[in-house]
């Protein structure tokens, strides 16, 4: 049996970290951006019902528009000139 150092990382933790730190520790979320820089721009992930993704793509066709660029555009105008919901305005 060889002698080894200890690991000051372990033997200066808080017992919290030393929980943490085992194998079959849960896995905590890491706090932080949810996007992925593309360019200028943030790619982010979106989540849309079927039949208002098929709107949003008759709207992005009519207007010859890509998909991207049409929810650009609502986000936008309902950034700068507020959105009435049930008839309470932002």
């Amino acid at each position: 049996m060889t002698i080894t150092k200890p690991n000051r990382k372990v033997a200066d933790a808080t017992t919290e970290e030393f929980i943490a730190g085992a194998p079959d520790a849960v896995v905590a979320v890491q706090a932080g951006p949810k996007y992925v820089r593309k360019g200028k721009k943030l790619q982010v992930t979106l989540t849309i019902a079927p039949e208002l993704l098929g709107r949003v793509d008759e709207l992005a066709a009519k207007l010859g528009q890509s998909r991207a660029a049409v929810i650009n555009m609502a986000v936008y105008r309902m950034v700068e000139h507020g959105v009435m919901i049930d008839g309470l305005g932002g």
